[in-house]
């Protein structure tokens, strides 16, 4: 695919905006109730009055706390594992049905037992930590295992000690491809926490706020949740990738010792 400038993306980018703005205020104008379709106008006015109160943040705050509490256990505990699979056939065959069985759970089965076991205040944090882990440990795995055979090698012949050869070669293998699973992992985990918030009926939580707004029929309040809903996925999200660009130097590191070879220094 050939590369835009970066004006005729960001034209592009806007004009999709203005397209989704202009359906929106067509399917309102058809559908002409307020209560089923409300109109961007009756949206943002209902936003407007949400953000004068206080609930309004906790909310948001609730939210992230859970979610992201779920996101960097999912972290930790799926590099721990995918590491520990990657670097070792047995770990790899005894850790690989379990996250086959997360993976193919259904998130509303998640989220329904969650609740059954824990109550509603782990629910979303819980759920969270599931859609994370196994994302998180199968890009691990493949990464430690692409790792250049000639670098493995070539480390072998300079006699590299474990903890160099696993700094300078696998981490640096692992590094993109752990880059996008927490690209992809965080978006899927704020989506689910706010999912499992609405079925738990979260307190001070967006996912509650959206139950509530449905419950009492206020339609422009649910539409309004939704978009901070959306609005905090994408600062999120790229937030997360910020964070993530500091693991991005090991892979340039690993291409230096391509170029320059393995010493013991």
């Amino acid at each position: 695919m050939k590369k835009m400038s970066r004006g005729k993306r960001i034209f592009w980018t806007l004009a999709g905006v203005a397209f989704l703005a202009g359906a929106w205020f067509a399917v309102s104008a058809i559908v002409g109730n307020g209560l089923l379709f409300p109109t961007p106008g009756e949206t943002f006015s209902a936003l407007g009055r949400l953000a004068l109160t206080g609930d309004f943040y906790l909310a948001i705050a609730g939210s992230l706390l859970s979610v992201v509490a779920g996101f960097l256990a999912g972290n930790v505990i799926g590099l721990g594992i995918g590491i520990a699979s990657g670097l070792s056939e047995r770990v790899y065959a005894f850790s690989k049905p379990g996250m086959a069985l997360i993976k193919a759970t259904p998130v509303a089965s998640f989220i329904i037992l969650v609740l059954l076991w824990m109550g509603r205040g782990l629910t979303p944090a819980l759920t969270a930590f599931l859609i994370v882990l196994p994302v998180v440990w199968q890009n691990v795995v493949a990464g430690i295992r692409s790792a250049d055979k000639r670098l493995l090698e070539m480390a072998k012949v300079f006699n590299l000690s474990g903890i160099k050869k696993f700094r300078y070669i696998y981490i640096p293998a692992a590094t993109e491809g752990y880059i996008a699973a927490v690209r992809t992992s965080m978006g899927f985990a704020w989506k689910a926490g706010v999912a499992a918030e609405v079925l738990s009926q979260t307190a001070r939580s967006l996912g509650g706020k959206i139950y509530n707004a449905k419950n009492s029929i206020e339609t422009p309040e649910l539409f309004a949740y939704t978009i901070v809903v959306v609005l905090v996925s994408i600062l999120v999200e790229v937030a997360a990738t910020a964070l993530m660009r500091g693991f991005s130097k090991r892979k340039k590191r690993a291409e230096k010792i391509r170029e320059g070879g393995v010493t013991n220094d």
